[in-house]
């Protein structure tokens, strides 16, 4: 196994990645829990679930099945406001859009609290101000997108979290959560079962991204799901990875100006 690592490590210094990740979690962890299935995310009624998505729609992709298995436990925070996503229309237009289809999609869930914030695509790096000002000090936990999603606005995100998770008080039983929205996370520490809520999770992917216009995108959303069930007794689940704050504060990132 050490001579495999450091097999690895030498791969890993020869590329991009090398500043963007912490070896240990994201490589080390991989190889020694191959055979380790993740365990059952559990929450109860006073469980406090913040989620922090980096554009609309990124909560639902990730972990649309689990808000909707348990909305009175969630407060979901969008950080930007769709300007880019929708290429056929202007910023403004495609901002407006995004901002309603996140809101549809809270309310549809009766998701506890909600806020979508009114900054641009790819310019969450210019905006602690506003990140600061949320409040995470209750929280149970905290889910974050991937940081291997490695575009600027995710970067941004988990940097301004870290440099929150500095300046503000939090649980001291904090746990942090990763989930997958663009790219799938290497090593899940947890699994949620969400086969009876898949028709919910396809539904309000689908406000997101239409079948007609998006060539049946939820579908192949979903089928990261399914193959995640594949390990397990259940039909669909998300997975998700695990840090405390000690594990999270030691991960390396890039700079969120970074054209990745």
């Amino acid at each position: 196994m050490v001579d495999i690592k450091r097999k690895i490590i030498d791969f890993i210094k020869k590329t991009f990645i090398k500043n963007e990740i912490d070896y240990n979690k994201f490589i080390f962890d991989f190889l020694v829990k191959m055979n380790k299935k993740p365990n059952k995310f559990k929450i109860t009624i006073n469980t406090k679930c913040l989620v922090l998505s980096q554009y609309p729609g990124a909560e639902t992709k990730g972990l649309g099945g689990l808000i909707a298995q348990y909305p009175k436990n969630f407060e979901v925070l969008c950080f930007t406001n769709g300007s880019n996503m929708l290429k056929e229309f202007d910023t403004i237009k495609s901002a407006s859009m995004k901002k309603q289809q996140f809101s549809d999609v809270m309310k549809s869930l009766r998701v506890k609290g909600y806020k979508i914030f009114d900054i641009d695509s790819k310019t969450l790096k210019n905006h602690y101000s506003t990140f600061r000002k949320i409040d995470i000090s209750e929280a149970d936990y905290i889910f974050i997108p991937n940081i291997f999603d490695n575009n600027q606005d995710t970067l941004a995100l988990l940097k301004h979290f870290r440099m929150l998770l500095e300046e503000k008080e939090y649980n001291p039983n904090l746990k942090i959560i990763m989930y997958e929205s663009d790219f799938a996370l290497c090593a899940p520490d947890y699994s949620v079962d969400i086969t009876s809520i898949i028709e919910t999770k396809k539904r309000i992917l689908n406000i997101y991204y239409p079948t007609e216009e998006y060539q049946n995108y939820s579908d192949k959303i979903l089928g990261l799901n399914a193959f995640r069930a594949h390990f397990f007794n259940y039909d669909f689940c998300e997975a998700f990875m695990g840090f405390t704050f000690e594990e999270f504060m030691k991960i390396s990132l890039l700079n969120p100006t970074s054209n990745h």
